[in-house]
């Protein structure tokens, strides 16, 4: 079974790479690159790391900030829905997403409703973890303005991040299975880093992507048959 594991940056899947490479020193089913920041780059090489390395199960890795007030830092969630959050306009206060403006459909491939789900989560969820809405933006949310209409949408979101809608639209489109796994690093809106909890996130959501690749080390078949089209 070939794994493609990939972040935004190193950093965030370090202590993954150094486990993997001192536990399986000869595994060449797994391999890790990096997309760097926001939508665009991350399309781009997600595209192109799925057309050169064709793997089975794309795990997409990262901290994200999140829009609940009680969260509990270094959460580790999987995203089962993404949306575009800032792709539109605002115009006299009031904002219009592309298909409000109808310039793509909203039930066009690999959009249903508007979002971009994710129909593989189910089968790679075997630990349990808590699955939430996510959405993707190019501009960090900072103002309150623009957090509440966010967090008017449907379905409501919990989590923000700079690359996970890419993953989601190229898996898509691709048919390839795909899983993305988010720590909870800080709430949308704190600037403040001292605030931010990036020790614990990157300790959490490693931890996890261990087990989930450690796992699959030793079921590698069971979860890619009968997946859905």
């Amino acid at each position: 079974m070939r794994i493609l594991v990939i972040a935004a940056k190193e950093a965030e899947i370090k202590p993954t790479v150094e486990f993997i490479a001192g536990h399986y020193p000869n595994d060449t089913q797994i391999q890790f690159a990096y997309t760097d920041i926001g939508l665009t780059a991350a399309a781009f090489s997600i595209t192109r790391l799925a057309l050169t390395h064709a793997p089975d199960l794309i795990i997409q890795a990262g901290i994200a900030g999140s829009f609940e007030t009680g969260y509990e830092p270094g959460e580790v969630v999987l995203i089962d829905a993404e949306q575009l959050a800032d792709l539109g306009v605002l115009e006299n206060a009031q904002w219009k997403n592309i298909f409000d403006l109808q310039l793509t459909d909203e039930n066009q491939a690999p959009y249903k409703k508007g979002l971009l789900p994710n129909p593989y989560i189910n089968h790679f969820n075997f630990l349990g973890i808590r699955k939430v809405a996510g959405i993707s933006v190019n501009t960090i949310s900072t103002d309150t303005a623009t957090i509440s209409r966010m967090q008017q949408g449907t379905p409501v979101p919990v989590i923000e991040s700079m690359e996970g809608a890419a993953l989601h639209f190229v898996g898509g489109q691709l048919q390839i299975p795909f899983v993305q796994l988010r720590s909870m690093s800080n709430q949308v809106g704190e600037r403040d880093k001292s605030h931010w909890h990036f020790s614990k996130a990157i300790q959490s959501l490693n931890a996890k992507l261990i087990e989930l690749l450690t796992h699959l080390q030793q079921y590698p078949i069971s979860f890619i048959e009968n997946l859905p089209a």
